[in-house]
């Protein structure tokens, strides 16, 4: 039955075995990893957790070292404390309720506890902090109301020493001056008092402000001390002043400072407790620490005999992978090397000997001898096909061959046509230099027989400039008029518009054509073939002067206008030709590009320039539309040619 199969069915069957038995050993390969998937699903699911939750107590219990040493060491402030405190108690208690199941439980109330101690520690502290930054803060403003009622007390004071010692300049009697300076001593001790009051409480504040950040008890017992004395000696300062109305506003302000200094409400007071705080908190957290190490103890005796189990089962797991690796990798191998014997035998016995044998028919063939006979089957066919395949490509290429000789033909016949229409035209171009000449050789002969030399120097220039103006008007008919292979230039459209209106001139000047060229198309540069190039736009321009010259000849001036612009469009150049002629009428567009098609009258072109034109444009790599205008007079001639790159230009 297989003999009877083709080449495709056999290789077909032979793929079709080696993936079938891939499959196979994909198969057992997925079986055996579930298995081993199962296996340690059950180890994850029984003993990870407790592994897991011995990891998360280390960690805690780094975690708790980090915030002991915070606290012991103020590096924080306390609201971060407490969320730190807090975050590590709900770590903790998830941790603790996470156990595994089906071992026993292992209790964590001693480490909540101590836990709710450390928070409530903590929160304590916060509080202590916020009620001394408070009272700190109104210390700041009970400083700057005793210091504002001391300065107006103080300058009194000197005003009236002053004048008192004005008085006593100017007293005679000795009774008065006794008197005066009595009243000059008075007033200088009361300004003494109240100048040591203002800066004692100064100083008293300073204290406090050093209590309220101290670190230590010993340090807030000798600030305590030196604030008590400070208090002591404003005590009496101020049992020296006078009981007077003005001054019932510093007596006030000086019992607030007392009460901050003095007592269990005051600020070295609250800091005092918030070290005490402080120190409680260090403590829980210490026994927190050492709750966390004997739970770690406790876990690791609990699951040691179990690891022995764990790591026995993860070896024999790890056995039977590694055994089924190798079986594995065994099968593949004989699966892909049986498959690479059958794929060799069928295709060297199928493939290579038929190909091997055509090869040589191909020879032949080519040396000129006739193959043998086909057989009927595969390869006799695919010889067939070859064989004709290899005569479609030749017949294809010479029929390439043809028709790019006549469009070469064609171009040429188009040059031709174009140099007849132009001959009138070209023969005056001709006549004019040449009578010129004729007349300039008279005057030169006169100029000798006179012995005017520098006449006849004179006039031997002017005939040497004709007769170079007539050379360059045959090389330029010359140069577009012979046949050549096209050449990639980069060109200016500016300077081929010229050249190519230089052979209308005399067609301009019968018609009465004013040919506009915008400056800005000097700045065109493109790539392509100059001579052909020039041909089209030759062709074009003659189009416009034909479409103009149909107006007859009482058309007004304003409709006897070619004008000529470029335009930069991305990479390319447009160079838009526009004429007033009589335009397309009902032609469309696309169908003036066709052979054969024109709105000339009869005998006046076969309506090839424009297809000529056309395809020319597209082996420039380039392309050529036909529109009428805006305006609904004449017609709009657009090339599209590639801008050139930077390098010098032909015809600037």
């Amino acid at each position: 039955m297989i003999r009877h199969l083709g080449i495709w069915q056999r290789l077909l069957l032979v793929v079709g075995l080696i993936i079938l038995l891939l499959w196979v050993n994909l198969a057992l390969a997925i079986y055996f990893l579930w298995q081993a998937q199962g296996r340690y699903r059950a180890l994850a699911d029984t003993e990870v957790p407790r592994l897991v939750l011995t990891g998360e107590l280390a960690r805690h219990s780094a975690d708790l070292a980090g915030l002991a040493t915070s606290v012991l060491g103020g590096q924080a402030d306390e609201a971060a404390l407490l969320a730190e405190t807090r975050r590590i108690d709900a770590a903790l208690t998830q941790a603790l309720a996470a156990q595994p199941s089906g071992t026993a439980p292992v209790t964590g109330m001693p480490l909540r506890a101590s836990m709710q101690k450390v928070i409530q520690g903590t929160q304590a502290q916060l509080a202590l902090s916020r009620d001394i930054a408070t009272s700190l803060d109104s210390l700041r403003w009970l400083n700057i109301d005793i210091q504002d009622e001391i300065e107006p007390i103080l300058r009194d004071f000197d005003y009236n020493i002053e004048s008192r010692m004005l008085e006593l300049r100017r007293a005679e009697s000795p009774r008065d001056r006794d008197a005066l300076a009595a009243a000059i001593s008075r007033e200088r001790r009361n300004r003494d008092v109240f100048a040591e009051i203002g800066a004692d409480a100064a100083t008293a504040m300073t204290l406090i402000v050093q209590g309220a950040v101290a670190d230590d008890a010993e340090r807030i017992d000798q600030l305590s001390t030196l604030l008590q004395d400070f208090a002591t000696r404003m005590a009496e300062r101020l049992s020296q002043v006078p009981e007077a109305p003005e001054y019932l506003t510093l007596r006030q302000s000086l019992q607030r400072l007392f009460a901050l200094v003095e007592g269990d409400r005051s600020i070295l007071g609250q800091r005092q407790i918030w070290l005490e705080t402080r120190a409680q908190s260090y403590a829980a957290i210490e026994t927190t620490l050492q709750g966390i190490k004997a739970l770690q103890t406790r876990l690791e005796r609990l699951s040691a005999h179990e690891k022995t189990e764990v790591l026995a089962r993860i070896e024999a797991s790890a056995t039977g992978v590694r055994r089924m690796a190798l079986w594995l990798i065994g099968g593949t191998f004989l699966v892909g090397l049986l498959g690479a014997m059958a794929l060799d035998r069928l295709i060297r016995t199928r493939i290579v000997v038929p190909l091997r044998s055509l090869t040589e028919d191909l020879l032949a063939t080519a040396e000129g001898q006739a193959p043998p006979p086909p057989a009927s089957d595969d390869m006799a066919r695919l010889t067939f096909a070859v064989g004709e395949f290899r005569r479609a490509i030749a017949a294809r290429d010479r029929a390439i061959a043809d028709l790019r000789t006549t469009q070469d033909e064609l171009v040429q016949a188009g040059k031709m046509a174009a140099l007849g229409t132009l001959a009138a035209g070209i023969s005056h171009e001709l006549n004019q230099p040449l009578g010129a000449m004729t007349y300039r050789m008279a005057l030169l002969k006169s100029a000798a027989e006179a012995g005017d030399m520098a006449g006849v120097e004179r006039q031997a220039q002017l005939v040497t400039a004709l007769a170079e103006r007539m050379q360059g008007i045959i090389q330029h008919l010359r140069r577009f008029a012979r046949r050549g292979r096209f050449e990639s230039q980069t060109l200016n459209l500016g300077a081929m518009a010229d050249e190519a209106a230089a052979l209308l001139d005399t067609r301009f000047a019968e018609t009465g054509v004013r040919l506009d060229i915008a400056p800005g198309t000097r700045a065109a540069n493109v790539t392509g073939d100059p001579i052909l190039t020039e041909q089209v736009i030759l062709n074009l321009l003659t189009n416009a002067v034909d479409a103009i010259e149909d107006l007859g000849p009482d058309a007004p001036p304003d409709r006897r206008r070619i004008e000529v612009a470029a335009l930069r469009q991305g990479a390319d150049w447009l160079l838009h030709i526009s004429d007033t002629g009589v335009g397309l009428g009902n032609l469309d567009p696309d169908s003036a590009m066709m052979p054969f098609v024109s709105t000339k009258e009869a005998g006046r072109g076969l309506g090839l320039g424009l297809s000529i034109s056309y395809n020319i444009m597209r082996d420039m790599q380039g392309d050529l539309r036909i529109s009428s205008r805006d305006e609904g007079q004449g017609a709009v001639a657009t090339l599209r040619l590639p801008c050139a790159k930077e390098g010098p230009t032909d015809g600037t």
